[in-house]
């Protein structure tokens, strides 16, 4: 019953934030445009490196700065498809973690999330989508750090699909001095680089996730 409410709980939040989004916001904040086609083009989303900064068994939540790091408030949110780029998946895990707006990670480090005080975990978590395929997260824009762009990462799992590991940019930094500087990921498709806008003082943006289907 805890368990079934918790679930009821969390998945009214995510969809809470996706109800407050005005309806225009979708379309004005999407990098790939006009959707299905921009997806379809774009096939399914490509992976990218995990980096040194994975932990595992990171906690479940929509908000991923419960630990009130100081920065500009950043919502994403988006819709995870399968492999057609127009069917949406339910029930899919959507992970993610970036970097605070000074460049560091909370942990510093990887492996477990066991390995680590609680205190030290931040910015990072993840959700499931409901039965539309939609998620959504709250968090902070994180900082450039060495030489990458700015970046989040992604872990993507459901049933019946090829598991992705991922990053997405943005937008305003393709084509610069900093995608240049960042041997990474260097070959993105154009659905991974996302048009955050400001709203309210809040940075918003969309991310279309599209996986393979299993064989």
């Amino acid at each position: 019953m805890k368990i079934a409410r918790r679930r009821i709980l969390r998945e009214a939040g995510a969809l809470g934030m996706l109800a407050s989004v005005p309806p225009a916001w979708p379309q004005a904040a999407t990098a790939c445009s006009p959707a299905p086609q921009c997806r379809k083009d774009c096939g399914p989303t490509a992976s990218a490196t995990e980096g040194p900064f994975y932990v595992a068994n990171a906690p479940e939540g929509v908000d991923i700065n419960p630990g009130k790091a100081p920065g500009q408030p950043m919502r994403i949110a988006g819709t995870v498809y399968s492999e057609d780029g127009v069917t949406p998946v339910r029930r899919a895990r959507v992970e993610i973690w970036h970097a605070d707006a000074q460049g560091d990670y909370h942990p510093n480090g990887n492996g477990d999330i066991s390995r680590y005080r609680r205190g030290e975990i931040n910015l990072r978590g993840w959700t499931t989508t409901d039965d539309a395929g939609r998620y959504a997260f709250t968090s902070i824009v994180p900082a450039r750090y060495a030489n990458r762009r700015r970046h989040i990462h992604w872990k993507i799992t459901a049933a019946g699909h090829a598991p992705l590991t991922t990053q997405s940019y943005w937008i305003e930094e393709r084509g610069t001095e900093a995608e240049r500087r960042d041997f990474t990921d260097r070959r993105v498709e154009a659905c991974r680089w996302v048009a955050f806008q400001e709203q309210q003082g809040t940075m918003v943006g969309v991310f279309d996730i599209v996986l393979k289907n299993h064989a």
